[in-house]
């Protein structure tokens, strides 16, 4: 009756060991999973910003580079190239706003480096589409994904980053 009892206590004791390490620590510290509706709300966020961002960027440039006395090019180009990157700012924003849900928190440039891989796709569809005269079907819904790929890449990669969060 002795020796069951001592094993009984040795097999509380692993059990209590297993519980309290570490390793059983970061096991309940689980980073929550994304529903479909953050997901969702995540994206939406990304695409309402990007073009809010696109419009006040170029605008925000145009302004800066007059005052600076470029030529009328320069002004265009820099307005250009302001609009597309205040619009990756704003898209990778969409989703930090929105957050990764209770006890889960991402990284903003983590999301900031999704939406140029986004934006990146969003630009090679819309020379595959010049390139290629697919009909009219494939161009609405190429469309959408010119317009939808760099929020979904912000997305994915605000999440890629997400941890646990108290």
């Amino acid at each position: 009756m002795h020796v069951l009892n001592c094993r009984a206590f040795g097999g509380v004791v692993i059990g209590a060991v297993v519980l309290l390490s570490p390793r059983g620590a970061r096991a309940q510290q689980r980073v929550p999973a994304v529903g479909i509706g953050r997901a969702a709300a995540q994206i939406g966020a990304g695409v309402l910003a990007m073009p809010v961002g696109f419009i006040g960027g170029g605008l925000a440039t145009r302004w800066v580079a007059n005052r600076f006395g470029a030529t009328s090019d320069g002004v265009s180009s820099i307005a250009l190239a302001g609009a597309y990157a205040s619009a990756g700012f704003a898209t990778a924003a969409g989703p930090t706003l929105v957050g990764g849900g209770p006890h889960a928190s991402g990284s903003y440039f983590g999301a900031l480096g999704g939406a140029i891989v986004g934006g990146t796709g969003s630009v090679a569809l819309v020379r595959l589409n010049r390139a290629v005269d697919a009909g009219g079907v494939a161009r609405v819904l190429s469309l959408i994904g010119v317009v939808i790929l760099p929020s979904v890449g912000a997305t994915v990669g605000y999440n890629l980053t997400r941890g646990y969060r108290r």
